[in-house]
């Protein structure tokens, strides 16, 4: 080969070597160009889509402990719409359905933080509102959560403490436990500056007032729960629960006319809600207003037959309106299941004592309910009240020893000072009598019965003004109920005002009462005049027309016994000792007419 051939030859081959190096270094450099779709990840349509999982959460058990930052609290829940954020955390069961519906789309669009957030939602609900219809199609969540955590554990009545706790879900979430029936008491005051957090991030939550109400009440402390509870209300709505439970707390604090207004909310929207016609039974019955105590009571009957609580309580309201043969007959269905109950041994104290005229019976009942229940204030208290009226020891101790073992613990204890009162007034120690009298008034709620009792004290005393000031005021409130009419004619006649009794009674009477308050006005009527032959007729006048008018028999006594006519005084006497076979007093006169009329 020539040199000239050769040259040729290595001229090619160096050409051909330029080439590839080029297309080389040009594909190299396209590689780093990005095509358009190619970082599209291209799928089978028969694969099964993946979803990122979340980062796990970070451990900050050990980071130091910060306050409440609005900004980085809202931060956790960013992927939330935020209105949908503010109507779950303002946590009122319509709230939470509007957010929910704002939410929900179907399972399979849910990340896995959404379905998170939706149970978080469902779990308050259901949680702090069980009254409510749970929400549908809640999705599965398929690792273990931190929240819902938290969640389960308050159900299950256990409450866990977060100290590095920072946004409201964190806050509230451990403070459902207080919406259980848990015992324990040792994180209240950590559930309390939680729920204080909670409340600077979003301070109309009405979850949080609503669980902080809870944690009062829990507490004892009815006023500041109730003041949390009016916190925890929404315009046009009525959140059962919140309701409830503002119920229960006016009871506690005796304001009964305000328990009364929220329960006719709610039984018009609950109308078979056993709560709440347990609650307006128990509530009507702490006012005196028997009729509707039992008419509540037959509405909880007809749903549960056998509901031998409310089978008792009935027969207490029976009891209370001297209904002795119905209450009888329901106490003999309770006494087969649970004969020495405390409630049951009262109860039938106080039909031997007013139905059977038992006395003996009586006192040895509530002796045996006393050895059984020795720290119950009714049985005690009954116990000062029956030994008061007899002027009977119970346990060796006399009426104001036993109600003075309740005041001696609770110096406020209404009933306690009614029963003193009385037992005071029985002896006929008016004055000691007033003086407890008075501290009963005094006191947040008297019934009816305890002011009746006070202005009978007053007359006694002829303190008119007040038992006049009082008279008028029962008499105003209920001018149609026989126990205002007959004070207020009483008092009318003791104070000086026969004038006005008199047209008062001749009205009533043109009205065609009942025999029992024809007997009454009579019988009051008798004390209108000074002609002996006038105060006679009208007195047999109330006995025709009620022949067991205990006050009108005793009178015709004293009259026949000013007139020395010992014999017919004692006929009448001894009427009196048949009505009241308990009253040591009438006895007393008794045995002085047997010397006299012999």
């Amino acid at each position: 080969m020539s040199i000239r051939q050769k040259i040729k030859n290595l001229s090619v081959i160096f050409l051909i070597f330029l080439t590839v190096n080029n297309v080389f270094a040009a594909s190299k450099k396209n590689s780093k160009k990005t095509v358009k779709g190619a970082d599209t990840k291209m799928t089978s349509r028969y694969e099964k889509e993946t979803v990122e999982e979340p980062e796990e959460p970070v451990d900050l058990s050990n980071a130091t402990k910060i306050k409440v930052d609005k900004k980085a609290a809202a931060s956790a829940f960013s992927f939330v719409d935020a209105d949908v954020l503010k109507e779950v955390e303002f946590g009122s069961p319509q709230s939470i359905k509007r957010a929910i519906q704002k939410f929900s789309k179907a399972e399979i669009d849910y990340t896995e933080n959404e379905k998170v957030f939706y149970n978080i939602a469902a779990s308050i609900l259901s949680t702090a509102y069980p009254s409510e219809k749970p929400l549908d199609n809640i999705p599965l969540v398929a690792k273990s959560n931190n929240y819902l955590g938290i969640i389960k554990s308050a159900q299950s009545g256990i409450y866990e403490k977060n100290p590095n706790a920072k946004n409201f879900f964190e806050f509230v979430l451990p403070c459902l436990v207080l919406c259980t029936s848990t015992t324990k008491t040792d994180f209240y005051a950590d559930a309390e500056e939680s729920l204080q957090k909670a409340v600077s991030i979003k301070s109309d939550s009405i979850l949080c007032h609503y669980l902080l109400g809870l944690l009062y009440k829990k507490q004892l402390n009815y006023d500041k729960a109730l003041a949390e509870f009016d916190k925890a209300t929404e315009a046009n709505t009525v959140i059962y629960e919140v309701l409830l439970e503002k119920a229960t707390c006016l009871i506690q604090l005796k304001k009964y006319d305000q328990v009364s207004n929220i329960l006719d909310r709610l039984v018009i929207q609950f109308p078979s809600d056993l709560k709440v016609l347990k609650l307006y039974a128990n509530t009507a019955f702490l006012m005196g207003d028997y009729t509707k105590a039992e008419q509540y009571a037959s509405f909880v009957l007809q749903q549960n037959p056998s509901d031998l609580d409310f089978i008792l309580f009935r027969a207490k309201i029976f009891v209370e309106t001297a209904e002795y043969l119905k209450a009888s007959s329901l106490l003999d269905v309770y006494a087969k299941t649970y004969p020495e109950k405390n409630e049951y041994l009262l109860l039938r104290s106080k039909i031997q004592k007013e139905w059977n005229k038992n006395l003996t019976a009586a006192v040895a009942t509530i002796e045996k309910a006393l050895s059984l229940y020795p720290n119950d204030s009714d049985i005690i208290l009954y116990a000062a009240e029956l030994a008061s009226e007899t002027g009977l020891k119970i346990n060796g101790k006399n009426g104001g020893e036993l109600a003075e073992m309740i005041l001696s613990q609770d110096p406020e204890n209404q009933k306690a000072l009614q029963v003193s009162a009385n037992a005071y007034f029985m002896a006929g120690n008016n004055s000691a009598a007033y003086n407890m009298s008075k501290k009963m008034m005094a006191t947040s709620f008297v019934p009816q019965s305890g002011i009746l009792q006070h202005i009978k004290i007053c007359l006694a005393l002829k303190y008119n003004d007040e038992a006049w000031k009082y008279a008028a005021s029962v008499y105003d409130k209920s001018p149609n109920e026989p126990v205002a009419i007959q004070i207020y004619i009483e008092t009318l006649i003791k104070t000086g005002r026969g004038a006005n009794a008199s047209r008062l009674i001749t009205n009533l009477l043109n009205q065609n009462p009942n025999s029992s308050m024809k007997s009454f006005l009579f019988y009051e009527r008798s004390f209108l005049s000074n002609n002996e032959v006038t105060i006679l007729s009208d007195l047999r006048s109330a006995l025709i027309s009620n022949p067991r008018n205990s006050d009108a028999l005793f009178r015709m006594y004293q009259i026949y016994y000013g007139r020395k006519d010992y014999k017919k005084a004692q006929y009448y006497l001894k009427q009196v000792i048949a009505l009241n076979p308990n009253d040591e007093r009438y006895k007393k006169l008794n045995s002085e007419l047997d010397a006299l009329a012999n």
